[in-house]
């Protein structure tokens, strides 16, 4: 369990680091998020949304419901019925016709580009609707959304007493045909009036005694006329009471032409701001966007980078012995690199430099190596910075070390000890040196055994210098006084020094920059080495960040800049 949640933390901060290392490219993409939701924002042209707020309700319940044919088995059935209504062909082509919405540019396909631009949006638990139209003009969308609410109420009315206006029409008519005579003999008043039904059952009785009758007698005979007057007398009592009835379903129906279950609460007001484009919420989408892009393209560039990483790069991709890691740390501007080991206390930097003068240490004493190289593919992968640490480090253990600037083109020992340079190892080959007033150029520095001999004047042709035997002899004459030599050669690439360097101390110690180093540069000069025969004791890894070496989980170890007051 413990070797799983070690491991997930590993991988944890592996990503961490690989975000934080290309920072500069989630900033990127943050910034082209930005100025895309900007650029949205500018070249979207506005779009305005105006809004009726209408409250639907059920038929009333009063008299005019008697004549609805249509039945509602549950609300949900009657309101999906009004909402399809609402956006029904019928309805917008008579909107979209009255308001001459065809020389409108964006409505111009027909009413179907005014039912995209409608919305219906019922309030839950509620009557009431809210019925919008967009519009690129914002005082279009309110005229539209205006008269395709009263339209729509207008309808509904309509539609509601149209049975009733068929009854009226029926009523008014002097000459009925037999379908409106059928329709008004059915309307529940008249089927239901417990006295038309009595007068009907009369009615029938006489009808069938009379019949009787006029089997045995004919038309003159006196009962027959009798019965036939009584007839006359009900169907004249029916006829009076139907017409009664009827005058009053007439002023009853006249009454409810104004009643309507549809109202508009509130008219659509021209909107003064445009609902789209969103703008905050836009940029917020860009800066979303742009984090999650930045987040990838880091995880790829690292995934795919093909720089020297991990140990197990410089074991299996390098072939070479792994000496140890070089923390990374920030250093103060016009900091002296070397002073780190003089730091008392858990330093992380410094043990782990300890560590790496300890690996060295058995190569040194198994061979008796009195002098070694430091060098790296290229400028800025931390060799000074390793020279003049380990020298510290040797000088630390009561050795006598010379630190030599190899560097003739650009060096920089000086400036990390305060030194002058106003002669050193240029100075080899001064016409009248010797090699005995050569070392006179050796300076003493403020770490106890350490001496430094600075590159000196920069000389016009350093290859053509560094290529002489004066050096092998210079550098063979200085065995017997010091115990250790290290070299801080230039980067090998692209100049050719480290090589000559080569021909004088064949052993050396190659640094290469976490996540900066390239595979390709490094295998590169590695070959090239192994051409000129120098034998590299070790490979270190610089500027390593603490979690990614195996001593940065222990928290005695301090970093020497936070710590130093």
């Amino acid at each position: 369990m413990n070797e799983i949640q070690q491991e997930e933390t590993i991988d944890f901060s592996f990503y961490l680091q690989a975000l934080l290392k290309h920072w500069r490219l989630i900033a990127l993409m943050l910034f082209f998020g930005i100025i895309g939701a900007v650029l949205v924002n500018s070249l979207m042209q506005p779009r305005y949304k105006a809004t009726v707020l209408m409250m639907i309700d059920r038929e009333n319940s009063g008299r005019i419901e008697q004549f609805s044919f249509g039945s509602w088995t549950s609300d949900e059935d009657y309101y999906r019925t009004q909402y399809k209504l609402l956006e029904s062909k019928t309805l917008l082509e008579k909107v979209y016709k009255d308001l001459n919405l065809s020389e409108v540019l964006e409505f111009s396909k027909g009413w179907k580009s005014l039912k995209d631009s409608l919305s219906i949006s019922p309030i839950t638990r509620s009557r009431l609707v809210e019925v919008t139209v967009t519009s690129y003009d914002n005082q279009l969308a309110t005229k539209t959304v205006n008269y395709l609410a009263k339209s729509f109420a207008a309808q509904n009315i309509k539609n509601r007493l149209s049975m009733a206006g068929e009854v009226i029409a029926a009523l008014e008519s002097t000459e009925k045909s037999p379908e409106q005579q059928e329709l008004l003999n059915s309307l529940p008043q008249i089927v239901n009036s417990d006295f038309i039904k009595g007068l009907k059952n009369q009615e029938l009785a006489k009808s069938s005694e009379l019949s009787h009758l006029l089997g045995k007698y004919t038309d003159q005979h006196p009962e027959v006329i009798s019965i036939k007057k009584q007839l006359a007398t009900i169907q004249h009592i029916i006829d009076r009471e139907t017409k009664r009835l009827l005058q009053s379903i007439k002023i009853d129906l006249s009454g409810q032409f104004s009643a309507n279950n549809i109202r508009i609460i509130d008219e659509a007001i021209v909107p003064e701001r445009p609902y789209r484009p969103r703008k905050l919420l836009n940029i917020a989408i860009g800066l979303a966007a742009g984090l999650i892009l930045g987040i990838i393209a880091s995880l790829l560039a690292e995934f795919l980078s093909q720089t020297v990483k991990s140990a197990k790069d410089v074991e299996e991709v390098l072939r070479l012995p792994l000496l140890g890691f070089v923390p990374h740390e920030k250093q103060r501007k016009g900091f002296e690199e070397y002073r780190i080991m003089l730091k008392e206390g858990n330093v992380l930097t410094a043990e782990n430099i300890r560590n790496i003068r300890t690996m060295l240490g058995f190569s040194l004493n198994a061979g008796k190596i009195k002098s070694l190289l430091v060098t790296s593919s290229l400028q800025g992968e931390g060799k000074t910075f390793l020279s003049s640490s380990l020298a510290t480090a040797f000088a630390q253990t009561d050795k006598k070390v010379l630190l030599i600037d190899g560097d003739l083109r650009r060096g920089r020992l000086h400036r990390i000890f305060k030194l002058s340079n106003e002669k050193g190892l240029s100075s080899l080959w001064t016409e009248g040196q010797t090699l005995e007033g050569a070392k006179k150029n050796i300076q003493k520095t403020d770490v106890k055994d350490l001496f430094v001999l600075t590159s000196g004047a920069r000389p016009a042709n350093s290859s053509e210098l560094l290529s002489t035997p004066v050096l092998k002899d210079f550098i063979e004459s200085l065995f017997d006084s010091f115990d250790l030599i290290l070299i801080d050669c230039p980067a090998s690439l692209p100049v050719a020094d480290t090589f000559l360097w080569g021909q004088i101390v064949d052993k050396a110690v190659f640094t290469v920059k976490q996540g900066k180093t390239s595979v390709k540069s490094a295998k590169f000069t590695l070959e090239r080495m192994k051409q000129a025969n120098i034998k590299i004791l070790g490979c270190v890894i610089n500027n390593c960040h603490q979690s990614g070496t195996p001593y940065g989980e222990y928290g005695y170890y301090t970093s020497y800049y936070n710590d130093k007051k």
